[in-house]
């Protein structure tokens, strides 16, 4: 083991760094993916139950389940419509396929982070160790899925405010989280509020 080079520490350091943020934002995709995965599904569930009940009731029962006085043949045919549409729309956009590669990102980035810290609080290094940090941190950004250039600074905004708002909730655990996010909004926009 040896002391680090100023060149090492700053690269480890580096390193830590943006793994930290890509976790931030892999994770913020992977969730926001997951919640519009679920409400297609939710929806399509939802259509096709509400097809199934007109299908299966007495035809006088089938106007109570059709809105807007509308005939229950052109509302099955509407519901049918929406319910392939959807489908269509799941099966394109594939948004549990894409929450699942920013997760399986997201889980690479956090080892890298998590492995560049404890060197880092070591203060010693082994050349073998961060070799493998580097090795990792490059395998991450070759094979897992990046995040799209229109999102980027949206993640990176992300992620600052996150780490702001921690900061600030270490000495004032008790303050309204968005009424700080507000108070930042305002200081930053305006460059007023401090």
């Amino acid at each position: 083991m040896t002391d680090f080079t100023s060149d090492q520490r700053a690269e480890l350091e580096r390193i830590r760094r943006v793994a930290d943020m890509l976790c931030s934002g892999h994770a913020a995709l992977r969730d926001r993916y997951a919640r519009w995965a679920t409400t297609l599904d939710l929806s399509i569930l939802a259509l096709t139950a509400w097809l199934s009940a007109i299908a299966f009731v007495a035809p006088r029962i089938d106007t109570s389940l059709t809105p807007f006085g509308l005939d229950p043949q052109i509302w099955t045919g509407l519901l049918s419509v929406a319910t392939l549409l959807l489908a269509i729309v799941q099966l394109k956009t594939d948004w549990k396929g894409r929450s699942d590669a920013h997760r399986r990102s997201l889980d690479i980035y956090a080892e890298v982070k998590r492995e560049a810290g404890y060197i880092l609080a070591k203060g010693r290094i082994e050349e073998r160790a961060v070799i493998g940090v580097i090795e990792r941190y490059n395998m991450a950004s070759a094979v897992g899925i990046g995040i799209p250039e229109a999102e980027f600074l949206t993640q990176k905004r992300h992620h600052r405010l996150k780490v702001a708002l921690s900061k600030y909730l270490d000495d004032h655990p008790g303050a309204s989280i968005p009424l700080l996010k507000a108070r930042f909004w305002y200081r930053d926009t305006f460059g007023k509020g401090e």
